[in-house]
């Protein structure tokens, strides 16, 4: 017996809520509050959403309005007080209707239809006293032509047969007159009246659906309770910037971090607590398998294919920093190196930083607004000193200037995820740069601009240039001569690179014949100089190689 009613109480929300539709339920309606916003890098975010509702004992619905639209069924997360059992939930969309209150143009317009009204009016009345007039001279004069059977030869009545026609005259063009008068009203009237509709039909324009959650829920009380709602929309999103404050007075390096934050979730973001968290719930979380891997005969690529590919690998593999912007103001290169003792920025100490194992989050305690219109907003996160240490880096055969590069230890503590960087030195707006942290090596290098007072100079030394056949062979030799020059007041020191070419083809072979103390790396083929330069000095550098191929085989070498 207690099995069955334990059976029949288990059923009995199931059964309710069959045979009970949503019209047939009490419903409440609230509105859902955002309290507070989780954006995640990239795309996505995590609104969490309060409110609070008076229930009635039993089973009743309740209608959360002002849901994003754009809200991931799959994610929806309802807490629910503990004397509230949640029988079902339901995002919908509903487009709210709004009675139209007429303005003061509408009204204006209202008034001189009435007005109209009223003229018509009046000149209705005129008429039909003028008809009335009218219709009785009419009988008059039918009494004075002796229809009746008197005697119509008298003086007096011809003359007063005459005035009487004259006057109907006079009252037919009055008449004629009023109901032009009336006809012109009426038609302004209905112009107006026209008019009218079209603004008020302008006016009501349908407003914006939004999002709603339905709750079925079953409460053992009566009184307030208080709900949450989190979800997950993939419109929003944040990605990071940076500014990279400069001192060359001595040496200081801030890094400033920011965020860009948009948002199109329908929502306006009203004094919301914003956590930008550097996970990206978009990516999949399946772990990668190995299957079999079997290897297939191919056609070898041409040499002027491979080395187009080495040179774009070389781009990458070479630590290339890619720059924007000009500036003519570097740091003294003869301070040593001190450790920054600027002060936490004041954004600091509404800041919370919370590390797990897979993710940064990056708690704000300050109310923002960001409103749903996809247009970036900047967040400022942190502002951190760094110790840095400054070289210069050139790679003549890409680029003919030399980079001021800033050299980070340390930075994997400081949290940074890939973005534009402002360049800043001295309070100077200098140009951008891009801090890619997505390295595996100990130092991040970040370029600072172009320094053009660094002379850099590449030719090919002709008189070196020996082409010779022998046999099948074709040999060719090749020697670069690279020319540095420190046009500044301090000493310069320049970590300068170069390459020669490689080969995968057994008939094509390439021997480094000068490389001028270089430190070599074979599995590249870069070639790594690390100059010191004195003010005014200038170092001359030379490397060659030889290339032999068969003599019927068309290469290009440069």
């Amino acid at each position: 017996m207690r099995y069955q009613i334990l059976i029949a109480a288990l059923t009995m929300p199931i059964w309710v809520l069959a045979q009970n539709p949503d019209s047939s339920l009490k419903t409440i309606n609230v509105q859902a509050n955002l309290t507070a916003a989780t954006v995640y890098y990239g795309a996505g975010a995590e609104l969490n959403h309060s409110t609070k509702a008076n229930l009635v004992t039993g089973i009743q619905q309740l209608v959360i309005n002002n849901i994003s639209l754009s809200a991931n069924p799959k994610t929806l997360q309802v807490r629910c007080p503990e004397q509230v059992v949640l029988m079902s939930q339901k995002l919908q969309t509903y487009t709210p209707t709004q009675k139209w209150v007429p303005d003061a143009l509408y009204k204006k317009m209202e008034d001189s239809v009435a007005n109209l009204n009223k003229l018509m009016a009046v000149l209705q009345q005129e008429l039909t006293t003028v008809q009335t007039i009218a219709d009785k001279i009419t009988a008059l004069l039918k009494t004075a032509d002796g229809s009746n059977g008197k005697d119509i030869n008298s003086d007096n009545l011809i003359k007063l047969a005459d005035y009487y026609e004259a006057k109907i005259e006079g009252l037919h063009k009055k008449q004629f007159d009023v109901q032009n008068r009336r006809g012109e009203a009426q038609l302004t009237a209905q112009a107006i009246s026209t008019r009218m509709h079209q603004y008020a039909a302008s006016q009501q324009l349908p407003n914006p659906p939004v999002g709603q959650l339905v709750l079925q829920i079953m409460a053992s009380a009566p009184g307030p309770a208080e709900f949450g709602v989190s979800y997950f929309t993939p419109n929003a999103g944040w990605i990071a910037s940076y500014d990279m404050r400069i001192k060359s007075t001595d040496n200081s390096f801030t890094l400033g971090y920011k965020a860009s934050v948009q948002q199109t979730t329908g929502l306006h973001w009203k004094q919301t607590k914003l956590t930008l968290s550097t996970s990206n719930p978009n990516l999949s979380n399946t772990m990668p398998q190995l299957t079999a891997w079997y290897l297939q005969p191919q056609v070898q690529a041409n040499f002027q294919k491979t080395k187009a590919s080495m040179a774009r690998a070389d781009a990458q593999l070479l630590n290339e920093v890619v720059v924007v912007g000009y500036g003519n103001k570097n740091l003294n290169e003869d301070k040593d190196d001190e450790k920054p003792t600027e002060q936490p920025s004041y954004i600091d100490t509404y800041l919370t930083l919370n590390e797990s194992q897979l993710n940064t989050n990056f708690d704000i305690d300050l109310p923002y607004d960001v409103p749903t219109d996809g247009k970036p907003y900047a967040v400022a996160i942190k502002q951190e000193a760094v110790q840095a240490a400054y070289k210069h880096y050139a790679v003549p055969k890409m680029d003919g200037d030399a980079f001021l590069v800033a050299e980070l230890t340390n930075w994997e503590k400081l949290n940074l995820l890939p973005g534009e960087a402002n360049i800043i030195m001295d309070n100077v707006y200098l140009g951008q740069s891009y801090i890619n942290p997505n390295s595996t090596l100990d130092t991040l290098s970040i370029a600072l601009g172009r320094d053009k007072r660094v002379s850099i100079k590449r030719t090919l030394v002709k008189d070196d240039n020996q082409n010779k056949t022998k046999g099948d062979n074709k040999y060719e030799y090749l020697t670069y001569e690279l020319v540095v020059k420190n046009n500044k007041k301090q000493p310069l020191n320049l970590l300068l690179k170069d390459q020669y070419p490689m080969s995968y083809n057994k008939d094509i072979v390439v021997e480094l014949e000068q490389h001028s103390n270089a430190e070599i790396n074979k599995d590249l083929g870069v070639l790594n100089w690390s100059l010191t330069l004195a003010p005014g000095e200038s170092k001359k550098i030379r490397f060659g190689y030889s290339i032999k191929y068969p003599k019927d085989m068309r290469l290009s070498i440069r």
